[in-house]
């Protein structure tokens, strides 16, 4: 039986093996086509309002149409929110792989290794920055490393509306009795509008009377009898009702297009949020005088914190020489100049300032001119520690608490506090 069925299967086994083709005579595979390579991914974070915004996304169709191999996906992020969403999100491997934020943060990011030194992708092409200033450069460095490129320096100056204003005040006492005469509360039309509960607003007033953040030692100096006579003179600047009760950004912003506000103290991030149709100027803060502050030791002109607006990248990121390649394409001659024209912003690139068109032009030179009277926010972590506490403190002055050295007192020791535990 074993025979019968072996000998049946036999020439089914032959025809099988008469359609089989030897390897030799099989066909060589062709390899199907690849698909283009994925470019990679880059996430820039920024919180870019108006002609800021529009600009830097002009920047950004720019790079991603003339790159190949990268795309930039750009994130507005709300500037309230900022520096704690890097804080949070970086060290756990998420968030962006470049942001765009001031300097003061640079000590505090760095030794939290949230952010990237540069020094070795600078290295590669020394040149590059030599297209900045010293000083901003030195805003970035912290202990001996590069933490940024430099895109734009700001501070605060005076905005004035050129339809209730023929005369730009040269000091405080002018500025506050032109305001007195200007202001009607019923119309909602004020003199003077900026963000007094903000410290680095009143930065100009606090370093006029010639007080500082931090003594030789390098603790808080709040309790100086500089930095106390700053805060008196803010609760006699809101006595003369000059100024609506609760001031925010968004008021500023809408008071000054309704052409309801005269003077407004505000930086060069505020052109790009300014109406068409508004008539104004900028010119520096006026000079603080003994006649508007007889305790005044010397009189001299208002002077804000100097701020570098820099690029950063992320410690987490994974494509740090595109991101590195990002970075400087934004800080270029040709894109500072968009920034410059198209969004308003007093770029950080030296090269554009040779340009006679630039130099003629009032509202930046304004600000060039503040420039000179601006004091550099300290880029330690120390520095980190003092906004809140400060600010605190000054939401107490504007609810018209007037016990200052105790205030001050407490504010002190809360900062002494947080850079303790640090």
């Amino acid at each position: 039986m074993r025979k019968i069925i072996f000998l049946l299967f036999v020439p089914l086994i032959l025809a099988f093996l008469g359609n089989c083709k030897k390897p030799e005579e099989t066909k060589p595979h062709k390899p199907q086509k690849q698909e283009s390579r994925e470019k990679t991914k880059l996430v820039l974070w920024h919180s870019y309002r108006g002609a800021e915004k529009e600009a830097l996304d002009k920047i950004i169709r720019s790079f991603n149409e003339s790159e190949k191999e990268i795309m930039v996906e750009s994130l507005p992020i709300p500037y309230d929110a900022f520096a704690d969403k890097i804080t949070a999100a970086i060290p756990r491997g998420h968030g962006p792989d470049v942001f765009i934020f001031a300097h003061d943060r640079i000590g505090d990011w760095a030794m939290s290794k949230v952010i990237e030194p540069l020094d070795l992708l600078v290295q590669e092409n020394p040149s590059i920055i030599d297209n900045f200033p010293d000083s901003h450069i030195k805003s970035l460095t912290y202990k001996g490393s590069l933490y940024g490129l430099p895109m734009a320096f700001k501070s605060t100056a005076l905005f004035y509306n050129k339809k209730l204003v023929n005369k730009v005040p040269g000091t405080m006492d002018e500025l506050i009795s032109i305001a007195k005469k200007i202001t009607d509360p019923k119309e909602e039309v004020f003199g003077l509008v900026y963000e007094v509960g903000n410290f680095y607003f009143h930065s100009a007033l606090f370093h006029a009377f010639g007080a500082k953040v931090f003594d030789e030692n390098y603790r808080p100096a709040f309790t100086s009898k500089e930095s106390i006579e700053s805060f008196k003179f803010l609760s006699s600047l809101l006595k003369h009702k000059i100024m609506p009760e609760e001031i925010t950004s968004t008021l500023v912003t809408s008071l000054f297009n309704q052409n309801k506000a005269a003077f407004v103290i505000n930086g060069p991030w505020f052109l790009g949020e300014i109406e068409k149709s508004v008539e104004f100027g900028v010119a520096p803060l006026p000079i603080m005088d003994k006649k508007s502050a007889p305790s005044i030791k010397e009189e001299r002109r208002l002077t804000p914190f100097l701020t570098i607006e820099a690029i950063i990248m992320s410690a987490k990121s994974n494509y740090k020489k595109e991101a590195f390649k990002l970075m400087t394409y934004i800080t270029s001659d040709n894109q500072a100049e968009v920034r410059l024209r198209d969004g308003s912003q007093t770029v950080s690139n030296k090269r554009l300032y040779e340009k006679d068109d630039i130099k003629s032009n009032p509202i930046i030179m304004a600000f060039f001119e503040q420039q000179k009277y601006a004091v550099p926010m300290e880029n330690t972590p120390e520095m980190r520690m003092v906004w809140t506490p400060i600010q605190m403190a000054i939401s107490k002055f504007i609810r018209g608490e007037t016990n200052y050295k105790e205030i001050l007192e407490s504010t002190n020791k809360e900062i002494t506090s947080y850079i303790e535990r640090k």
